[in-house]
């Protein structure tokens, strides 16, 4: 099989872009049966140890320079699709990609595509720096979704759970405080599902709760398009029950035309 490559820009931060690529060889796996090594997808992953910019900007402008290049070194090493692990990091997309002819797929667009299918009303879980920007408020505005978003008194716990997954702190006291931070919400909004907008919260949120649960990093239906030739896979921009925007190996004449999902059409 030819396998065209995935570029992934993970490191922000390490424990969810793990788990991104686990998500991806598992996929491959389940949905389609690959069994050898040449039935896997080729994925190549940049772990960037940027600098700290989930809480606020001060140092953005040195993160999206050091990302810039990432982007450059993974067009130059061939890759056909790139996406980033990381939902805050959008906010450089459109920079990003003006350093590469290679498409990339927004996990952003992914998430709120799936909720637009349900149309529920979502309590928006993400960074701060996420929030304050209004990443997924745009997009999820531009399809006439109703949300609410957490006050600005529960960031500094949002940004809590998020460093404590990046430094490793005891998931389950982490998930606890974000079962909390959910319930009192839940008992005070009429909301309908949860958004974890961050890929740092589905690691420390419960799998079996009982409202929907929109995240950008797991999922239980693949991405994956599987053509009829050996070529592989062709990119989905699928969205999965979950929201993963899993990625899939692409057609050589992939076009940022042919995505389902273009990444020109991103509000941010």
């Amino acid at each position: 099989m030819n396998n065209n490559m995935i570029g992934v820009i993970g490191g922000m931060g390490p424990q969810a872009s793990a788990e991104f690529y686990r998500i991806l060889i598992d996929q491959a796996r389940h949905t389609y049966g690959a069994k050898n090594n040449d039935e896997y997808p080729e994925i190549v992953m940049d772990s960037v140890p940027v600098p700290y910019f989930i809480g606020d900007t001060d140092r953005m402008e040195e993160a999206a320079q050091m990302l810039e290049s990432r982007v450059r070194r993974l067009a130059a090493f061939g890759a056909t699709t790139i996406t980033m692990a990381c939902n805050t990091a959008c906010v450089l997309a459109e920079r990003l990609q003006q350093q590469t002819h290679v498409p990339f797929v927004s996990i952003i667009d992914a998430v709120v595509k799936e909720v637009s299918r349900d149309a529920p009303r979502v309590l928006l879980l993400a960074s701060p720096t996420s929030l304050r920007l209004g990443l997924y408020q745009l997009a999820l505005a531009r399809h006439n979704l109703p949300y609410i978003v957490p006050q600005e008194t529960d960031y500094r716990e949002l940004e809590y759970i998020i460093r404590g997954v990046l430094s490793g702190d005891d998931r389950a006291v982490l998930m606890k405080k974000l079962v909390k931070l959910v319930t009192g919400y839940r008992e005070n909004e009429n909301i309908d599902g949860i958004v974890l907008g961050c890929t740092e919260l589905p690691l420390v949120f419960p799998s079996n709760f009982d409202l929907p649960v929109y995240n950008s990093l797991s999922s239980n239906r693949s991405g994956f398009s599987k053509t009829s030739s050996s070529r592989g896979y062709e990119v989905a921009v699928a969205i999965p029950r979950d929201c993963f925007a899993t990625l899939a190996m692409t057609n050589p004449l992939l076009t940022p035309e042919r995505l389902r999902f273009p990444f020109s059409q991103t509000p941010y």
